[in-house]
C-alpha cells in the first residue's frame, strides 16, 4: 500500500531566493522549486505568504515594483493552495509564539499542525524551536528528497 506524504506548507523564505540571485540559500531552494513546479498539489501556503512574500521582495529589490509584480504573478501561476487557518489552529498560533516563534512563524507551524504536515523554512533557529514533527529547514529538505 502506497502511503502519501504529508503536506508541506512553504515559509516565504524557502520561496523568495528563486528571485534573488545573492541569497545564501538560493541553490537549495532552485531544487525545491522543481519539485514545486512538478507537484504543486504537495505544498500549500497560509493567506499570510503572500504578503510576507511581497514585503520582502519590496524591501530586498529596493521597491521595483515591475520586479515583486513579476514574482509574485509567477508564484500565482504556480498553483498553490493558500489554506486559511481553523479557528483551533488560530488558537494554536498563541501556543507557538509563546515558546518563542514571531507571529508570522507561528501561523506556519499551527496551519502544519492542523493539516498533519511540515513547515518547510530557511529559519533555522525557528525550525529547532517548532521541532521536526512540525518543521524541517530547505537544507534538510534537500538533503533528505
Amino acid at each position: 500500500m502506497a502511503t502519501t506524504e504529508p503536506l508541506t506548507i512553504l515559509d516565504a523564505s524557502v520561496v523568495i531566493p528563486w528571485f534573488l540571485t545573492d541569497e545564501p540559500s538560493r541553490d537549495l531552494a532552485l531544487t525545491l522549486g522543481e519539485t514545486v513546479r512538478d507537484s504543486p498539489r504537495s505544498f500549500v501556503v497560509p493567506p499570510l505568504f503572500h504578503s510576507e512574500f511581497v514585503h520582502v521582495l519590496a524591501r530586498k529589490s529596493a521597491r521595483d515594483e515591475r520586479f515583486v509584480n513579476g514574482a509574485i504573478e509567477l508564484v500565482l501561476r504556480l498553483g498553490l493552495r493558500t489554506v486559511a487557518l481553523s479557528e483551533s489552529a488560530l488558537v494554536r498560533t498563541g501556543h507557538w509564539a509563546c515558546r518563542g516563534l514571531s507571529g508570522y512563524d507561528a501561523t506556519y507551524v499551527a496551519l502544519a499542525e492542523d493539516l498533519g504536515g511540515r513547515w518547510l523554512t530557511s529559519d533555522e533557529p525557528a525550525a529547532k524551536k517548532a521541532g521536526a514533527r512540525f518543521a524541517r529547514t530547505l537544507a534538510d529538505w534537500v538533503r533528505k528528497r
